[in-house]
């Protein structure tokens, strides 16, 4: 399977939830844009944010 924008957006709202598309756009569109060239599958994508720790309301 291979990861779309579609997908790739799909699973940044599920992960982060529906607001992080409207509350950090620029950030959300660039992970949207650039995850099909990185990760195979939505799961891929999931799984780097994981690692990355990135959660809603994570302190960086």
């Amino acid at each position: 399977m291979t990861l779309d924008t579609r997908q790739a957006a799909e699973a940044i709202e599920e992960y982060f939830g529906s607001d992080v598309l409207t509350d950090e756009p620029t950030w959300a569109g660039v992970l949207i844009d650039q995850a099909p060239e990185a990760y195979e599958s939505a799961e891929d994508l999931t799984a780097a944010l994981d690692l990355m720790h990135l959660r809603p309301g994570a302190d960086h």
